[in-house]
């Protein structure tokens, strides 16, 4: 009897050591829950991206060199005009005078000219009359000399008046074209867009500045003046194709293409942490919408690059990470696999290395296999809004993993176990749980 209590107290020993020993083993990590998405091979657009406002292709400032009141304006805001439409008429009456003086001074001089080309002729038949009488004797070679003399002044008399008359002309075209300046007329087809001046108002032109009376540019040719980050500019073409929206018209598209780059570039808050530099980008519409209007605001998408045939994952599943060691061991690092290899780190991996004693992150994606995230280092191409192609490490149709952002960012890690998320529980990954709504 004394024997089988001990027994059984020895096997009750031996259960409650075991459960000890069950419960004190450590025990593998939950399968961290995961979305999934496909690898797909096909077109990938680069688009940049950058907003704008409206503005005329073409516009032109009217203005007279001329002073004067303005009398009359014909236009106002908004018109749509004619080249040749008389627009406002300036006072010209001071060079309606002019005119009338000029022209007298004109007639002045031509009638000067008529009375010196008669004495001419009265001067050329004295002097044939004067060398008749010193041949026979009868009057001296002085009297032909003065005869001579008194002809030549007569026809420089004549000259002077000739050039005075140019001058009276040349003066008279000129306050006639003066006076044709005081009435504003439209130097093409356009749309008014600006009235500087008004009615009784006094125009102050000259040769050295101008006084604008108003703006009008050619509405039928019509581009965007977009501001483009100074990372993006340099991806962008004269001639890349875009798509245009406009505020102003929210359920449609318009075509465009790019037709200059800014060489300067727009600086703000300079010599601050906030500072930052962009640059204007032209896109011309390619058919503009009736009544868009300049000062509109709009967005531009330019398409700067298209691949074929590429392979493609969701812009979110690329992340970042420490590389793999050689042989995959995580820790080793790739200046550890370089050496290992028998190979240098590059200067800029050595000096990344120095400064920080870690190597240089890269990009990897997490494919799944047989219930685990196999990580894989990655070199990226070209990025829209929503896809990224990747160059190498991936094969058309594997799964990847593409979320949540929480776990794919920071938490996976080679090897761990993953389970699919079910639709609907909250866990797979919605826009909300990715940065920018899942998009780049």
């Amino acid at each position: 009897m004394t024997t089988g209590r001990w027994i059984f107290a020895a096997l009750i020993l031996a259960g409650a050591g075991a459960a000890t020993w069950q419960g004190l083993k450590p025990k593998p990590p939950p399968a961290a829950e995961i979305s999934t998405a496909v690898v797909k091979k096909g077109s990938i657009t680069r688009t940049v991206t950058a907003a704008g406002h409206l503005q005329a292709v073409l516009t032109v400032k009217v203005s007279s060199n001329i002073s004067g009141d303005l009398l009359s304006l014909n236009v106002k805001e908004g018109d749509r005009v004619k080249k040749g439409t008389v627009l406002g008429q300036i006072d010209k009456h001071l060079y309606e005078a002019q005119q009338y003086q000029l022209r007298a001074g004109v007639a002045q001089a031509r009638a000067t000219a008529q009375q010196s080309e008669v004495a001419i002729g009265a001067y050329k038949n004295t002097l044939e009359r004067t060398k008749k009488l010193v041949a026979q004797g009868l009057v001296s070679s002085a009297e032909a000399e003065k005869a001579e003399t008194d002809l030549k002044v007569e026809q420089e008399r004549l000259s002077a008046a000739k050039q005075q008359i140019a001058a009276n002309i040349g003066q008279l075209q000129q306050a006639s074209y003066n006076a044709s300046r005081a009435t504003l007329v439209s130097p093409m087809d356009g749309t008014i867009l600006e009235l500087d001046h008004k009615v009784g108002e006094r125009i102050r032109g000259s040769d050295f500045s101008e006084d604008v009376v108003l703006l009008m540019g050619g509405l039928t040719d019509i581009e965007v003046k977009a501001e483009v980050g100074e990372h993006e500019v340099v991806a962008i073409h004269d001639g890349d194709p875009t798509t245009v929206d406009i505020d102003a018209f929210p359920d449609r598209q318009f075509k465009g293409r790019v037709t200059a780059i800014a060489k300067n570039a727009q600086i703000k808050n300079p010599g601050t942490d906030a500072e930052v530099t962009t640059f204007f980008v032209r896109v011309a519409l390619l058919d503009p919408p009736e009544g868009a209007l300049p000062g509109m605001s709009s967005a531009v998408s330019i398409s700067t690059a298209t691949h074929e045939n590429a392979v493609t994952v969701p812009i979110q599943s690329v992340t970042s990470r420490e590389p793999k060691g050689k042989g995959g061991e995580k820790g080793l690092g790739r200046e550890g696999s370089l050496r290992a290899a028998g190979a240098e780190p590059k200067p800029n991996e050595a000096q990344a290395l120095a400064a920080t004693g870690k190597p240089k992150p890269v990009k990897v994606v997490f494919v799944v296999k047989d219930g685990k995230a196999e990580m894989r280092e990655v070199h990226t191409g070209l990025a829209s809004r929503t896809d990224i192609e990747v160059l190498d490490g991936l094969n058309e149709g594997e799964t990847i993993v593409d979320g949540p952002y929480r776990t794919l960012a920071r938490e996976l890690q080679d090897g761990a176990n993953v389970k699919v998320a079910k639709p609907g529980d909250g866990k797979s990954g919605t826009s909300a749980d990715k940065p920018n709504g899942g998009r780049s």
